[in-house]
């Protein structure tokens, strides 16, 4: 099943692979907002079914 993940900023990331997903959410908020430590329960809660 496809999840999407859409950052206030407008970025956005889709895929079915919850492991690609994870790893994109945390790279873009390390990356773009400074934000450390980012788990994958975070990213998960905030992925939508598409």
């Amino acid at each position: 099943m496809q999840k999407r993940v859409d950052c206030e900023c407008g970025w956005s990331q889709q895929t079915d692979e919850e492991s690609v997903l994870v790893t994109a959410v945390q790279r873009h908020a390390k990356e773009v907002h400074n934000m450390e430590g980012v788990t994958r329960e975070q990213v998960l809660a905030q992925a939508r079914p598409v």
